[in-house]
């Protein structure tokens, strides 16, 4: 095993990147550091990181550097030695391939302009992505009108004209297998089709006005209503397409959502003052990332191998000053020219960035849905759950628990039930715990597991069949718990419990034993993992809402004049119940925030007089 501490000795105080490399020698992180050595001591120390560092550092095994003349140096090469290697624990890009494009096939004599899933090298020029293929489809319907071009594969030989098809009745097509249009003029089009899905609408819309005014005074009226037609087309699709800003800037927009597990990036291109195009980007299983660093690295290989920079890339998450102008400099030089890389606080700019933000966040949505629906039904991911958890059969049929509670009042469990991968929510159960006194999740769970399982060890089938495999939300406590429950009532189910780092992430699954997996090391099993947890969660506290929101509703407190939701929401906070404000003393009810000595003589004067009028003197809401 390396000596770390005496590796570290040997590092110097300079720029430059470090590789760590696993028990395999395989690089599994590429970094850059101002000082190498202070950068490297920090992951030996006890300095915290975020989840996915931590596993990162647990499989180093030894690290080598390479010192540069400076931190832009750094960065160039940390950037090509992350696309060169591809490192497990680094940030890297997947293109998002859910989205359409606009295809303009430039590699033709007579160039098509099509609807296409994905760009490929093939010598066409892409336009897009676009967030909806009705936007594709309503754009490409517009420009066929506007400018007519050939749709049809029919090869096209110069000089052997063909008999046309409908689309040239219809005015669909300039008939270029006939030969009733020039290459030249042809041409004209398709530099039109692409200034326009450039951003450059302005431009060609001005120049068909010119053009139908020409034809208007010379009377071509027919022609002159062709141009119009062909204006109001291309402004009904510029409403539909573009977003206006100010000025004519050529811009980018970057922005990052993430969840527990994945992210996407968004970048969107603005040009003539309009959104003209949007690339999108999903990073995958580094949702733990601080955001900084999803920024920083997604922003350097995004533009790494750019050929046509932006004037301007606006960052729509905050970045420390140097780490902007170290970016400004190396895209400065790589573009010959100055690229102005800052994070605008309000405006139009602000404004594009948040747009970015939002659709970013809906991108990453539709890509949760997406991974969710794959799941479902998918044995892959439950055969990696079985081999995980080590059970004899597929864990087809999954129970998870959690316990939810207001202080010592409104104490509740619930009970998500997943069958073959999707949630099954007609088992779900809640249940109401009647048994405890005091705040305890232990008891709680012990309930809660005994009413569940007594029935499947009796032999009814009131909660459904019995669970494959039983997943707690929690640790070594909440699995021996359950464990404990199930021995009692002569059961033999797989348990194993869900545990969460400490920004309430899940991170593991945990075995009876205390050995742990990483979720990180499945992003297929953290996703799932994680659905069961969320929706476990949500299902417990939707139901203790209701509960304390029914209790705080009605209550012998609401007769007593100068007590309001407020602070008959302290009061039951505070002592857990209406006899729990009985049984105080007038100070103690007065140590509640809005509660005089006078009012909290009057609460219990109120309350023991109420409690005498009701038959035995009992407390319905104690």
């Amino acid at each position: 095993m390396t000596d770390f501490k005496e590796e570290l000795k040997k590092v110097p105080e300079l720029p430059g990147v470090y590789l760590m490399h696993d028990a395999d020698d395989r690089i599994i992180y590429v970094g850059k550091a101002v000082i190498l050595r202070n950068r490297l001591r920090s992951y030996f120390n006890s300095t915290p990181h975020n989840e996915r560092i931590t596993q990162m550092i647990a499989r180093i095994n030894r690290f080598e550097f390479i010192v540069t003349g400076s931190e832009y140096e750094a960065l160039l090469l940390e950037c090509n030695l992350i696309k060169k290697h591809r490192p497990k624990y680094n940030v890297l890009l997947k293109d998002d391939r859910n989205y359409p494009y606009v295809k303009v096939t430039l590699n033709e004599t007579f160039p098509r302009v099509l609807f296409a899933h994905k760009k490929q090298n093939d010598g066409a020029r892409y336009f897009g992505p676009y967030y909806l293929s009705y936007t594709v489809k309503s754009t490409l319907d517009t420009l066929s009108r506007v400018f007519p071009t050939r749709r049809c594969t029919k090869k096209i030989v110069p000089g052997k004209p063909s008999r046309v098809c409908l689309n040239y009745h219809i005015g669909l097509c300039p008939g270029c297998c006939a030969g009733y249009v020039t290459e030249a003029e042809y041409a004209k089009n398709i530099e039109a089709v692409c200034d326009f899905l450039s951003g450059r609408n302005a431009d060609i819309i001005r120049r068909l006005q010119g053009e139908m005014k020409e034809a208007s005074d010379a009377l071509d009226f027919e022609r002159a209503a062709e141009l119009r037609d062909r204006i109001k087309g291309l402004e009904t699709v510029s409403e539909k397409q573009n977003i206006m800003l100010t000025g004519n800037d050529t811009m980018d927009a970057v922005a990052i959502a993430a969840n527990e597990t994945d992210a996407v990036a968004q970048v969107f291109h603005v040009a003539g003052g309009k959104v003209a195009g949007r690339d999108s980007f999903v990073l995958e299983a580094v949702g733990g990332s601080e955001p900084q660093e999803l920024y920083m690295s997604f922003v350097t290989q995004y533009y790494y191998d750019s050929i046509a920079f932006p004037g301007n890339i606006l960052v729509a998450e905050s970045l420390p000053d140097d780490q902007l102008e170290l970016l400004a400099g190396m895209f400065s030089e790589r573009a010959g020219r100055k690229v102005v890389v800052n994070v605008p606080k309000k405006g139009k700019k602000r404004e594009i960035c948040d747009m970015a933000v939002k659709n970013a966040r809906i991108t990453l949505g539709n890509y949760e849905t997406t991974k969710r629906a794959e799941r479902a039904g998918n044995i892959g991911v439950l055969e990696k759950l079985r081999r995980i958890c080590g059970t004899e059969s597929l864990p087809f049929r999954i129970e998870s628990f959690d316990i939810s509670n207001l202080g010592d009042s409104e104490i509740d469990g619930s009970m998500v039930v997943f069958e073959g991968g999707r949630p099954k929510k007609s088992d779900y159960r809640r249940f109401k715990i009647k048994t405890l006194e005091k705040r305890s999740d232990v008891g709680a769970m012990n309930e809660m597991l005994l009413r569940r399982y007594r029935k499947i060890a009796e032999g009814e089938t009131g909660f459904g069949a019995a669970p494959d495999l039983i997943l707690m939300d929690g640790g070594i406590t909440q699995i021996n718990e359950a464990i404990r429950v199930l021995s009692e009532l002569g059961l033999s189910i797989p348990v194993f419990g869900m545990v969460k780092d400490d920004k309430h992430r899940s991170r593991g699954l945990m075995s009876p034993r205390g050995d742990e997996f990483r979720l990180e090391d499945d992003p297929d099993i953290w996703r799932f993992v994680t659905d069961v947890q969320n929706e476990t969660h949500r299902f417990a506290i939707e139901y203790n809402r209701k509960l304390t929101e029914k209790r705080y509703k009605k209550s012998p407190l609401d007769g007593i004049k100068g007590i309001g939701d407020k602070r008959k929401v302290a009061l039951l906070r505070k002592f857990g119940s209406v006899k729990g404000i009985r049984e105080a003393t007038p100070e103690e009810i007065a140590g509640t925030s809005g509660i005089s000595l006078k009012l909290a003589a009057e609460i219990k004067n109120y309350l023991a007089d109420a409690a005498k009028k009701k038959p035995g003197g009992g407390d319905a809401n104690g």
